[in-house]
């Protein structure tokens, strides 16, 4: 359905001009009643945010009030994932509704990304040789944006894309006319309807800026269902935030392994950046009918040995997770995430069935009554049952692709989740790791030489779905050299 700009004044007034029948303004009636009643949806989302990185989540040092209302006023899942360990990947799946083998974005820029880094081996003297990369989200792909924007919805993008910006891959292509483009972390395009009556200055906090513009979008477009996409910059580097609140955690003492002032202050910024958003939604009597969900990109930016070890971090740490961002053990992928919809989410509720970013674009298709799109495989489930109280979700499987390297990180490798077990499998030596989560939630006991049966089934799950998704394994560089052995 179109969506319908009228207020039922200008209706009213119209229908005494006699510019429209009386039955034509019947229905424009009709359908502006219903597009009231269309709930809307805020996606408020981080940048490299960790699964300990909110007090709701167990920080005892970084500050979120907002989030944590949130979180009293919703649903807290406890085994929320991101669909890769790094940017720009989780991104294409999350807007496209596909696993990274279908949209072809496995990674930030090429292939040949850190030939320039001395400490690292240069692509082509690695052990294998990664496919290329889709540079962002190809113009035939159909993003949730676009599908919602044809079902009447207004959409609106404001922050990181990061996810093309060529012909076709720009935000006003992808679904989102009202945007305001941050192509890296001081680059900004302006494609907002109205367009900001300044840009940033030297001394604005990026975040706050960004906020300011999500506002504005959520009062313009108050009588029009929405779709607003927040995606923060923040917590990516570079690492810095405002001295007052800096100065306020260097003078708190450290709890658990977070101590870092500089993050936990960057931390404090985003959850304000987004609760402006969400007292915004309160201020124009919008909060009971929207869905609210945050969520971040990856896991969070920790030291970390190839082997994901030694996570406690100058930056802040994922235990009792193990790994980092640009890996498939849990600290890379898991992340934190928070829904809110009045009147379907029970306050205070928690979910621990597994979810993953490729579940969004079937969720939202859900409340808003929006078609798929034709002749594009989306490889989610709605997450509205589980929403509503269900303990599970028709699959038993989620996966994640990672065919380049991300030196220092990981090598290529693919994984998947099966119930309680997860299975990673290396491409450099074809070697598996097998963990059971519900018992070993650090990823410290590999299971797959004590039960090699579990460890066969999920590795021909894992075979089977790469078939299926054209995901092909990294080819062997006939010009390794084997004293680079077990370098990146």
């Amino acid at each position: 359905m179109a969506s319908v700009n009228l207020t039922r004044r200008d209706l009213l007034q119209r229908m005494a001009f006699g510019s429209i029948g009386f039955s034509a303004a019947s229905g424009l009636l009709r359908a502006a009643a219903s597009d009231a009643r269309r709930p809307n949806i805020v996606l408020l989302y981080a940048d490299d945010l960790g699964w300990t990185d909110l007090a709701c989540f167990g920080s005892g040092y970084y500050e979120t009030p907002n989030l944590d209302r949130l979180c009293s006023q919703g649903m807290k899942f406890t085994n929320a994932y991101s669909c890769a360990a790094n940017c720009s990947p989780s991104r294409a799946s999350l807007l496209t509704g596909q696993y990274v083998p279908r949209h072809g974005v496995y990674t930030v820029g090429g292939k040949n990304r850190f030939d320039d880094d001395k400490k690292c081996l240069k692509w082509s003297e690695r052990k294998l040789l990664a496919p290329e990369n889709a540079d962002g989200i190809l113009p035939d792909k159909v993003t949730v944006a676009e599908a919602l924007s044809q079902s009447g919805y207004s959409c609106g993008q404001f922050g990181k894309w990061h996810v093309g910006e060529g012909k076709g891959q720009l935000p006003t292509a992808q679904g989102f006319p009202s945007s305001v483009l941050m192509t890296s972390h001081s680059h900004f395009n302006f494609m907002t309807s109205p367009p900001p009556p300044k840009k940033p200055g030297k001394d604005d906090y990026l975040s706050d800026f960004l906020a300011e513009q999500a506002v504005g979008f959520v009062e313009r477009n108050k009588g029009n269902p929405m779709f607003l996409y927040f995606p923060n910059f923040l917590v990516h580097s570079p690492h810095e935030s405002k001295k007052d609140i800096i100065a306020k955690y260097k003078a708190k003492k450290p709890a658990g392994r977070h101590h870092n002032p500089v993050y936990a202050a960057m931390i404090e910024c985003l959850d304000q950046s987004f609760g402006r958003v969400l007292d915004a939604l309160d201020r124009f009597g919008l909060s009971e009918n929207t869905l609210v969900m945050f969520f971040s990109d990856n896991g969070g930016v920790a030291s970390a040995d190839n082997r994901g070890l030694n996570e406690g971090g100058e930056v802040t740490s994922n235990h009792p997770l193990r790994g980092t961002k640009g890996m498939l053990y849990e600290g890379g992928i898991r992340v934190p995430l928070i829904a809110r919809w009045p009147g379907v989410i029970e306050p205070g509720s928690v979910c621990d069935t597994p979810v993953i970013g490729v579940d969004f674009y079937p969720t939202f298709l859900e409340v808003t009554g929006a078609k798929p799109p034709a002749g594009q495989i989306l490889d989610g489930e709605s997450m509205i049952p589980l929403m509503k109280g269900a303990e599970r979700l028709p699959r038993e499987d989620i996966f994640w692709w990672m065919p380049g390297y991300l030196p220092g990180r990981q090598a290529p490798a693919n994984a998947i989740r099966s119930g309680d077990y997860k299975l990673i499998e290396f491409f450099e030596d074809g070697h598996l790791e097998l963990y059971n989560l519900k018992n070993d939630i650090g990823e410290r006991n590999d299971l797959a030489a004590a039960e090699p049966d579990k460890a066969r089934e999920l590795h021909n799950k894992l075979k089977h779905w790469r078939e299926a998704t054209g995901a092909k394994i990294p080819e062997r560089n006939p010009n390794f050299d084997p004293k680079n052995e077990g370098k990146w």
